[in-house]
């Protein structure tokens, strides 16, 4: 991994198709139907989707898997995607109660989750979890999460304006510290960067095994990995999914993701794959 601008490769290349397969992790919604009434629906995160397409790599989507799938359907895909959504991680899951009561949470989504996670540390899968995904990985991993940032009284503001645009609420926000002579400065070539922010809440004690990169100026972690540095395994509170196009530190970022995933599928083949070459 390295501070290089990616080179992705959309289109085949001498007729081979093969293309990393990226796991992006279902939310459920109550949404109201074409009559008003309310019902369930699953749901995909549509800017982390397009992102992976973007950057030359299939997301699939595998609805409501019961646990013991996870370990056979993790083994097709090479990586997994854990994106924001408006719902929060139960406090319960990481030893707490509810600090408020009007919050939503998404416990078919945490079900499979969690596990998933915890398997792709195992099994070495790359795993990129922003924003709530993040949290999830914090969490599933044993760390715990500030139920609400705004309470702390803090001298940054981590949340959106609920009445801009949607452009307008994932602009950069506040700056980040990241680690001196860590893997995200490496990889991002800038020792502090400007991040968007659209969270309430935020990691309260980091993991075991997880490694702080990037710290705001108020002491919240904004990324974080796996302590093993050959693995990419990484949470980013903040969303380089949704500006790698315009920010070269969010597009190296989404470019080593994309690399570990054509490692991934070149480990998993008996043929050789044409991964992307440097620019």
């Amino acid at each position: 991994m390295s501070a290089r601008e990616p080179a992705f490769r959309t289109e085949p290349v001498n007729g081979d198709f093969r293309v990393p397969t990226v796991w992006v992790v279902a939310s459920h919604r109550e949404l109201g139907n074409e009559h008003g009434h309310p019902q369930q629906y699953t749901v995909m995160d549509e800017v982390g989707t397009r992102t992976l397409l973007n950057l030359g790599l299939q997301p699939v989507c595998f609805p409501r898997v019961p646990v013991a799938r996870l370990p056979s359907l993790l083994a097709g895909v090479q990586g997994v995607l854990l994106g924001g959504s408006a719902t929060n991680v139960n406090p319960r899951l990481y030893g707490e109660e509810p600090a408020h009561g009007d919050l939503a949470y998404d416990s078919e989504r945490e079900a499979v989750s969690l596990p998933l996670i915890r398997l792709c540390i195992e099994q070495r899968v790359p795993l990129i979890g922003i924003c709530r995904g993040s949290q999830e990985f914090n969490v599933a991993m044993g760390g715990s999460l500030h139920q609400d940032l705004k309470a702390l009284g803090g001298p940054v503001a981590h949340w959106e304006d609920p009445d801009e645009p949607l452009d307008a609420q994932y602009r950069e926000r506040h700056h980040v510290n990241l680690q001196p002579g860590g893997l995200l400065e490496h990889i991002t070539g800038c020792s502090r960067i400007a991040v968007s922010s659209l969270h309430s809440q935020g990691v309260k004690r980091l993991a075991p095994g997880l490694v702080a990169e990037a710290v705001a100026d108020d002491g919240i972690v904004e990324a974080f990995r796996w302590h093993d540095a050959s693995q990419f395994a990484w949470g980013f509170q903040f969303h380089p999914e949704w500006g790698h196009q315009q920010h070269p530190r969010y597009a190296r970022i989404m470019a080593a993701y994309v690399d570990a995933c054509w490692a991934r599928l070149a480990s998993q083949t008996p043929l050789p794959v044409l991964m992307p070459q440097p620019a």
